[in-house]
């Protein structure tokens, strides 16, 4: 019987500490902490310990991995494909959505 009260006792502390909503998106960790969720249209982007790979835009559609040094700890929130950023608005959009240059 103690073990039971002791095993609910863990599930509260556990449900507790957890956190409350998740994140769907990511988030932009700073020490190992979500500081803000990633908003909506984007996703959250790592390198883990890795290679940075810029953010698809308007200009660069599909960006290559910088290979000249693998970067760590780095996070943003890149547009979720098949959105660009455009670098007139700053917003995501459809590529063929993108400002057109004069």
């Amino acid at each position: 019987m103690e073990s039971v009260v002791c095993f609910v006792l863990l599930a509260v502390v556990g449900v507790a500490l957890c956190d409350p909503l998740p994140h769907s998106r990511g988030c932009i960790y700073i020490l190992g902490k979500c500081s803000r969720e990633c908003e909506e249209g984007t996703q959250a982007y790592t390198t883990g310990c890795g290679y940075l790979t810029k953010e698809a835009s308007c200009d660069e559609p599909n960006p290559q991995p910088d290979t000249r040094g693998k970067i760590c700890d780095f996070s943003a929130c890149y547009c979720a494909p098949p959105t660009v950023r455009d670098p007139v608005t700053k917003k995501c959009v459809p590529l063929e959505e993108c400002t057109k240059k004069e």
